[in-house]
């Protein structure tokens, strides 16, 4: 028997995906019109951290601070196999400095990777404070996996 090729993941297999990338699509709306994003994040204590420009989202976000999030490994895996988180959540702007300074510490790894017009511009921006660092704390989440069956043997033969 043949079952649906998606299905519910975990919470632990939320928390893993969410841990294993660095780019999230956030919504923002502030009452009259949508606005939608990515952004570089890591995840750090249940919540995921980033760091940006003042502009449109960080106003959107003042108004309402409520925002949807989606995360997803189709990058690397590609249209047919997935894993997929989305949720809402509160975007802030941290001001703690110990906050702030887990944050920058956290992103290395991922400013590391960046490319060199990024490390020019704005990576001194980001340890200057010039940049504004962001957290969104979830308030729900789910995710859903889309692979296939478990009792199908996967084509080997080039046929879909």
């Amino acid at each position: 028997m043949t079952h649906m090729p998606a299905r519910d993941l975990t919470i632990g297999e939320i928390s893993e995906i969410l841990a294993g990338e660095h780019l999230v699509r956030v919504a923002f709306h502030d009452g009259e019109s949508p606005y939608l994003i990515p952004l570089g994040y890591v995840w750090l204590r249940s919540a995921l951290f980033g760091a940006t420009e003042r502009g449109q989202k960080t106003r959107m976000a003042e108004a309402k601070p409520t925002v949807a999030f989606q995360v997803d490994t189709s990058a690397a895996t590609g249209l047919f196999e997935w894993d997929s988180v989305t949720g809402e959540g509160r975007f802030e702007i941290v001001t703690s400095e110990e906050e702030r300074q887990e944050t920058l510490s956290a992103l290395q790894p991922v400013i590391a990777q960046a490319p060199d017009w990024w490390q020019r511009n704005l990576a001194p921006q980001l340890v200057s404070g010039a940049l504004l660092v962001w957290k969104i704390s979830p308030i729900r989440s789910f995710g859903r996996r889309y692979s296939p069956p478990e009792d199908v043997a996967r084509r080997t033969d080039g046929g879909i």
